[in-house]
């Protein structure tokens, strides 16, 4: 098994909200080597940086590495790779989807698995298999998998808010607006694998 749990961030250019998204996740995880965070775009703006709008609102949310991204291609290689996909629009999730149908059930958007955490209990995911004796990445994948068999419990009406809108080319509000649903989502889904790398210190 790989010693590793690798989240892999989707928007379409790769140059605001999965960077965004996979560089605040991978400060706020920056002491756990085993989580890996990469981001990519269904339509990528191959090799350019991210724009000065979203790099000033990375500054806000602590992405301090973000000026050395550069937009990337997702690839069917790097679904595979993933253990879990965090897409930002439902559209995003469809694309990667029908790209690697293997991923299909640890793709999500990012919205809508911060709202499954919310729904998922210690004990769901220790019956994945997150016992305290096992270990992080081990955990880290049940606590995916517990989230994943809680999509039947979610109501239809509060699907259509698991969109982060896209803030390329517009003005620093619309920005604004993409982080406040982002960042919320980021705690979220944050939240959960705290959570299961906590079943091992016994808290």
């Amino acid at each position: 098994m790989p010693d590793s749990f690798t989240v892999l961030n989707v928007c379409t250019g790769n140059l605001c909200r999965s960077p965004l998204a996979a560089s605040v996740l991978a400060q706020r995880f920056a002491d756990i080597s085993e989580i890996r965070l990469h981001s990519a775009g269904t339509r990528a703006a191959l090799g350019r940086p991210v724009p000065g709008e979203a790099r000033e609102v990375a500054g806000f949310m602590g992405a301090i590495d973000i000026r050395t991204h550069r937009a990337r291609q997702v690839s069917e290689e790097m679904l595979s790779g993933a253990d879990v996909v965090l897409a930002m629009t439902r559209e995003h999730r469809r694309v990667l989807v029908e790209l690697n149908p293997r991923v299909v059930r640890r793709a999500f958007t990012i919205r809508e698995l911060a709202s499954l955490a919310a729904l998922t209990t210690d004990e769901e995911i220790i019956r994945q298999g997150a016992l305290p004796t096992a270990d992080r990445v081990t955990r880290l994948r049940a606590a995916v998998e517990a989230a994943a068999r809680r999509r039947s419990h979610r109501r239809s009406q509060d699907r259509p808010a698991d969109d982060v809108i896209d803030p390329f080319g517009c003005d620093q509000e619309i920005y604004a607006l993409a982080a406040l649903q982002l960042a919320p989502a980021i705690e979220g889904v944050a939240v959960l694998f705290q959570r299961a790398l906590n079943l091992g210190d016994g808290r």
